[in-house]
């Protein structure tokens, strides 16, 4: 009569062993032979291999392109604001011209260029960071922010003809803040879509999704 770990019965196994084979030694560590179940060996060879192709999957896929988007931002926004404040003094100087609207004839060449520089740098690291935000939250960044930048273009083009002074300085301050705007939504959309042909997994950042 075989021993077992919950005692001893006449030979043979349980009724639904019946016609199987006898379980192995390690099986009998088991509190009870009839719980033994003879499972199909796992290959470590091929979950190491998975495991590694996992490893290596997620370190080959790159996050959103912020160096190369802060990069081109900030190098924006010193030659936006070096091409403002060469644009208000030539225009202040040579013709005239009372730009920017808002700073009113009364202000000197220098001071005038010097906040309509400030104020264009300014701007552009605000959008900057917008897309920086975008890129961490929206589906589609690249179409949002242009959306978004085309209704900031639009309101800084109209915002100067609604301030009394010249017209001529009016319609100059509208021009400048048309191109500079553009460009700068131009530029930043660029960047980021040109970034966009890494994996960047299935998340927001999938690729194609723009």
């Amino acid at each position: 009569m075989p021993d077992s770990p919950s005692g001893r019965y006449p030979g043979g196994l349980p009724g639904r062993h019946v016609g199987r084979p006898a379980p192995r030694p390690w099986e009998r560590s088991f509190r009870c032979p009839s719980t033994a179940r003879r499972r199909p060996l796992e290959a470590p060879p091929k979950r190491y291999e998975d495991f590694v192709a996992l490893h290596k999957e997620i370190e080959a896929a790159s996050g959103p392109p912020l160096r190369p988007l802060w990069w081109t931002g900030v190098s924006a926004s010193l030659v936006g604001g070096g091409l403002a404040f060469a644009a208000v003094m030539a225009l202040r100087t040579m013709f005239g011209i009372e730009v920017p609207v808002f700073a009113g004839g009364h202000a000197a060449a220098t001071p005038a260029a010097t906040s309509y520089a400030l104020c264009a740098m300014a701007a552009t690291i605000q959008a900057t960071a917008l897309m920086h935000l975008l890129l961490a939250t929206a589906a589609r960044p690249v179409r949002a922010f242009a959306c978004i930048g085309a209704i900031a273009v639009v309101f800084l083009t109209v915002l100067p003809l609604t301030i009394r002074g010249p017209l001529d300085a009016a319609l100059a301050t509208s021009g400048i803040n048309l191109v500079g705007g553009t460009s700068v939504v131009v530029l930043l959309s660029a960047v980021v879509a040109s970034s966009r042909g890494f994996p960047w997994g299935d998340g927001p950042f999938r690729r194609g999704r723009r």
